[in-house]
């Protein structure tokens, strides 16, 4: 599927979520081994995840589109700027990446391992463009994936989407760290592929394995994930990486406060505590807001895995 193209006029930021169906030509399920998420350049990320519980984000309320052939809705802003309405949807993929040189990241999933979907079961893709002091979109935004059937699928891929949502970085304290842990159902598990996400404040971003006990940051050894490019992350894949039985994942968010261009006017404004300090807390906005969030991806899935 791929969204039409759409403007991004200069100082817009634009989240707009789409839905469709996986085909219910069949009564198996459906076993796809290799995502391609594309994305014009511009682009600050882009979330699959699959529909649902129905909270204020109602695909039924969308206005019908055509995604390249496949009919579905989308609902622009609003709605789709509230992370508590997608709360309990499970992660599909995601893709950070949006430049001229790669607008396609392909990723093949290891041998014998494929993400399962039911026949019919709706997924929302969300697509977030910005074009601003902070990133910029130079043409259109365009967003599309493409889903390849496996033929080889023995073992079911899992996701783990988790957020740090206790984040302040405030001009009195302009250079705070934050960390969060995720613990995994028991039993073995192994990562196939991760990524982290923060905003323009953020300078590096680190996942550990870690022991599901331990109240102190993994050693540099546990280290598995580290990236210092905020507007666009790797994906790290191929991995197979165990994690401790009974464990899961530590991550850590380093910070550097920065003037907002914009002023601190709007920064204060979305500040809960109203400390007039210029602080960024967490949010989805890339000019007045931060994040603190992990994408990973194992086996064999046990569960979907939402840490908040």
């Amino acid at each position: 599927m791929r969204t039409p193209e759409f403007a991004v006029a200069a100082g817009e930021e634009i989240q707009d979520c789409y839905f469709f169906e996986i085909p219910a030509t069949a009564d198996d399920p459906l076993w796809i081994d290799k995502f391609e998420l594309a994305l014009n350049p511009g682009s600050h990320h882009m979330n699959l995840f699959r529909v649902a519980d129905i909270v204020g984000l109602d695909p039924a309320a969308g206005e019908p589109i055509d995604l390249g052939g496949v009919q579905g809705t989308v609902i622009r802003g609003g709605e789709c700027w509230k992370s508590p309405n997608w709360a309990t949807w499970p992660l599909v993929a995601n893709s950070q990446q949006s430049s001229l040189d790669e607008p396609v990241y392909a990723w093949q999933l290891p041998d014998g391992v494929a993400a399962r979907f039911a026949p019919g079961e709706r997924l929302m893709l969300q697509v977030h463009y910005v074009n601003a002091t902070t990133q910029d979109t130079p043409f259109r935004g365009k967003a599309g994936v493409n889903l390849t059937r496996s033929t080889d699928d023995t073992v079911e891929l899992g996701t783990l989407f988790a957020t740090q949502q206790n984040i302040r970085i405030c001009r009195s304290s302009p250079t705070p760290v934050y960390s969060g842990t995720c613990s995994m159902p028991e039993g073995l598990h192994r990562v196939a592929a991760v990524n982290g996400h923060f905003h323009s404040r953020g300078e590096r971003f680190s996942v550990y394995a870690w022991d599901g006990v331990s109240t102190a940051r993994p050693p540099d050894a546990a280290r598995f994930y580290q990236s210092t490019r905020w507007a666009e992350p790797d994906m790290v894949n191929g991995l197979d990486l165990a994690l401790p039985d009974g464990g899961g994942i530590w991550w850590t968010c380093e910070f550097q406060w920065r003037e907002p261009e914009i002023g601190c006017a709007a920064v204060d404004a979305r500040d809960p505590q109203m400390a007039n300090d210029c602080c960024y807390t967490f949010g989805p906005t890339v000019e007045t807001s931060e994040h603190c969030n992990v994408f990973l991806y194992y086996y064999p899935k046990t569960q979907d895995i939402n840490c908040f």
